[in-house]
């Protein structure tokens, strides 16, 4: 659950903004008319994100703004006048975004803000820039926006950096000069393995030559920004490109994943799946398959209704996510029936992985209304090369199948 506050004197304005963000998902609501009230409350409440009036009656000078940003929240500041001078006391707080609330539709474009901030919680971005200071003076502008932020002081480095982190990085943000391998270059190779809609990359350069941005833009980079620039001009570039990305992403989770499990659908698993093993048969190494089955799932439905049926179903993506490996391919299958595609490192790994899955699931909790209760599953795997998908399929399926007859709740494996 995400905690926002918002902080206004007038109780139209809190009732407003507070419809306004009635489109968001898993948040929660407080509101202060004082200082006093925000203080009280942020020292009670940890806060993702604070909607501050500049001007209260007990806090006449953004006092307010200072107050949240020294719990550590980030802070969109409503004002009632908009001036040059009112604009610069406004930037010297560090804050993410500030919105004259004359126009009703300004403060609409408050929820669009705290949207990105709340997603920006799980978005990682790349500095790449030879010299320390530049990224620093990068860094300090994205983490006010609550980004987490890598860096690398070469163009080598970053790709590795891409390869190998744990979680995707959605933009890089990337110098030109650099020794070796420069900022066009980057992006280049970048370009060779991630499209537009997987990464985003917004290229930086001082130098004066002609249709360098231009040139930029041409060979993949999304955006460009010429040195020095303005933090707000950076902020505002960094969010197009993300929210562009998102948009990309949300389109294609539609397209790709089952909408009650949030897991891949069938369709995606057999396309996504072919290319691994093919992959896999090039460098001759063997894949895993899993097909797993929730035991008695008619009885759960029996007992206490389809909707306690859907909710076990979307419990077992909130049980196995956390540790599923970075790149397994998992997809609702069917029903009560998932399939699952990895790749591992020994047979012994394989044994421990999916021991410690079924106890994780075992001992996931379900709360429907006042009703608890937990539930098991049953696998079936196939370890061995991946001549074709479909094969393993069947061996993982048969497996689980023996699973089913010698009692469920266990997991038994193929090893070809």
């Amino acid at each position: 659950m995400n905690n926002i506050l918002i902080v206004d004197d007038s109780k139209f304005i809190l009732a407003y903004v507070e419809d306004a963000l009635k489109f968001l998902k898993n948040i929660s609501i407080s509101k202060a008319r004082s200082y006093g009230e925000a203080e009280a409350l942020l020292r009670h409440k940890k806060f993702q994100v604070a909607i501050v009036d500049l001007n209260l009656p007990d806090a006449q000078n953004g006092e307010a703004v200072d107050l949240v940003k020294r719990f550590g929240v980030p802070a969109i500041v409503l004002t009632a006048t908009m001036s040059e001078s009112t604009r610069k006391i406004i930037l010297k707080k560090d804050v993410v975004e500030y919105v004259p609330k004359k126009n009703p539709k300004n403060v609409t474009y408050v929820a669009t803000v705290v949207k990105r901030i709340l997603a920006n919680y799980n978005v990682y971005v790349l500095i790449v820039d030879s010299v320390a200071e530049n990224r620093k003076k990068i860094k300090t502008e994205l983490e006010q926006m609550h980004l987490n932020v890598l860096e690398s002081p070469s163009a080598e480095e970053a790709i590795k950096i891409i390869e190998e982190h744990k979680y995707p990085v959605s933009l890089v943000v990337t110098a030109y000069d650099m020794p070796r391998m420069n900022g066009m270059e980057l992006i280049i190779a970048l370009r060779e393995q991630y499209s537009k809609d997987q990464l985003s990359i917004i290229a930086l350069s001082g130098l004066e030559a002609k249709n360098l941005s231009t040139e930029f833009l041409k060979h993949g980079a999304n955006d460009f920004i010429k040195k020095p620039f303005v933090a707000e001009e950076l902020r505002a570039r960094v969010n197009i490109n993300l929210d562009v990305i998102d948009m990309f992403r949300e389109l294609q989770d539609r397209a790709n994943k089952d909408f009650l499990t949030g897991f891949y659908n069938r369709r995606y698993f057999f396309e996504e799946g072919k290319q691994q093993c093919e992959t896999s048969m090039r460098r001759q190494s063997p894949m895993v398959v899993a097909m797993i089955d929730i035991d008695h799932f008619k009885k759960i439905n029996d007992t206490y209704g389809h909707d306690a049926g859907d909710l076990v179903l979307k419990s077992l993506s909130d049980a196995v996510e956390p540790i599923l490996p970075k790149d397994a391919l998992l997809s609702r299958f069917g029903g009560e029936e998932f399939c699952l595609l990895m790749k591992y490192d020994s047979v012994e790994s394989v044994d421990a992985f999916f021991e410690r899955l079924r106890k994780t699931i075992a001992d996931y909790n379900v709360i429907y209304g006042a009703e608890s209760f937990s539930y098991t599953v049953s696998i079936g795997v196939c370890i061995g090369e991946c001549y074709t998908l479909e094969d393993l399929i069947k061996k993982a399926d048969h497996k689980l199948y023996e699973a089913k007859r010698s009692g469920r709740n266990m997991v038994l494996i193929e090893r070809q």
